[in-house]
């Protein structure tokens, strides 16, 4: 195989946009088509993860009604309403809605918008609940919100300008918020802003490290998918080099042999033809071997028009072609007529009028035979033989012996 010239490399791995190096936050798209696929690989890869960890987060979310009710009981029926009743049910609506969406547009990237619009309800619904009482819930929520800005930047922690967007969204989420509370100085309402958004910063850095890997390891496992491909296209295509005969494409001898002994029944049971170009030699002189070489191709096209589609026709060897008629069809040899079988042969590629330099054209001299593939190839070597003993471009059939499995 040394010998055998490597695969042009394609222009999908060599012309699309890489990603920059390790550790930048952006991570540079590929080109349209190449970025369309990453898309739905990394939709398939985060939809393992992507419900169970929002389920995770709801249900912890919900279970934080149990703070509402020691620090301010006074808030609890609003605070489960809020949870139970509204951000709940929109948060299984939206997972619904995005399993539906992937499943129509597996390349979509509507998690972006679906984090975003369910941070900033989640955000609001901390608001509401603080400005209610302000007093007892005022840390604990600045505490809850950073810990929204870590949950929802993790659920698009390989999406960076995903997680960026979400970011600022979460951010004016919490900076209204916090103006429609009111309750403390500017000072600290700021103080707490920068808090929030500074934590976000760190979860965006993440996000782009986990990115650059993930997209490195995209171009990786892919250009290994194609190279695997490419190794299978190129064990099959030196399999069939291997069975078929280059110049003609019929199979070669290996290729017969392989053929009869994958298929002993209706090898068995049916009839060979052994086909000669008569006269060969003298026209390959005359012509030219590509002439000649002409000459076997259109021999063996009309050989293979002649045949049932069941029938097996091979290149035994130089001028040489063996038909093996497949006998599948009944139980009784003798329904296989071999020699209405080679007549039709010799006659179609009589009808080429390739032309000869004898004069006149190219025929063939078959010898046939039914029975057991073995005896029946041994009787018709003999039967070719005794066609061209008297005078070519005729047919002989004769009567194969007995096989030794046949005789026992």
């Amino acid at each position: 195989m040394s010998g055998l010239r490597k695969p042009p490399r394609t222009a999908d791995t060599s012309t699309v946009s890489r990603p920059r190096r390790a550790g930048s936050l952006l991570s540079r798209p590929f080109e349209a088509p190449l970025e369309r696929e990453f898309q739905v690989a990394r939709n398939a890869s985060r939809s393992r993860w992507f419900v169970p960890t929002a389920l995770l987060g709801l249900v912890f979310f919900d279970f934080y009604v149990l703070l509402d009710l020691v620090l301010a009981p006074q808030v609890l029926e609003l605070s489960l309403w809020l949870r139970l009743g509204l951000v709940t049910p929109l948060t299984l609506a939206g997972l619904g809605l995005r399993r539906w969406w992937i499943a129509a547009r597996p390349g979509s990237r509507i998690d972006v918008p679906l984090v975003a619009g369910a941070a900033s309800l989640v955000v609001g619904t901390l608001a509401v609940l603080q400005r209610s009482a302000p007093e007892a819930l005022g840390g604990a929520y600045f505490a809850g919100a950073l810990v929204v800005v870590v949950f929802f930047g993790t659920l698009l922690r390989n999406d960076v300008r995903g997680a960026a967007g979400v970011l600022v969204t979460m951010v004016a989420a919490f900076g209204c918020g916090q103006w429609y509370v009111g309750s403390d100085p500017v000072a600290i309402q700021t103080t707490a802003l920068l808090a929030v958004a500074v934590s976000g910063l760190f979860g965006l850095v993440l996000a782009g490290t986990l990115e650059e890997s993930e997209r490195a390891r995209f171009l990786a496992e892919r250009r290994e998918r194609r190279l695997a491909a490419e190794r299978e296209e190129l064990i099959a295509a030196l399999a069939r080099a291997a069975v078929r005969d280059e110049l003609t494409g019929l199979l070669n001898r290996r290729g017969l042999l392989e053929h009869v002994a994958a298929h002993p029944r209706s090898a068995g049971r049916g009839g060979v033809l052994l086909v000669d170009v008569d006269h060969f030699k003298e026209l390959n002189d005359r012509f030219g071997h590509l002439e000649g070489d002409r000459c076997l191709t259109l021999v063996a096209d009309a050989l293979a028009s002649a045949c049932r589609p069941t029938d097996v026709v091979a290149r035994f060897g130089g001028e040489e072609f063996v038909v093996v008629l497949d006998g599948a069809v009944g139980d009784d040899p003798e329904e296989v007529d071999v020699h209405v079988a080679a007549e039709r042969v010799r006659t179609a590629v009589r009808e080429r009028r390739l032309p000869h330099p004898r004069g006149g054209v190219v025929t063939v001299s078959v010898g046939a035979a039914r029975g057991d593939w073995a005896a029946a190839l041994a009787a018709a070597d003999e039967a070719v033989y005794a066609a061209k003993t008297a005078g070519r471009d005729t047919v002989v059939v004769v009567p194969a012996a007995p096989s030794a499995a046949a005789a026992s």
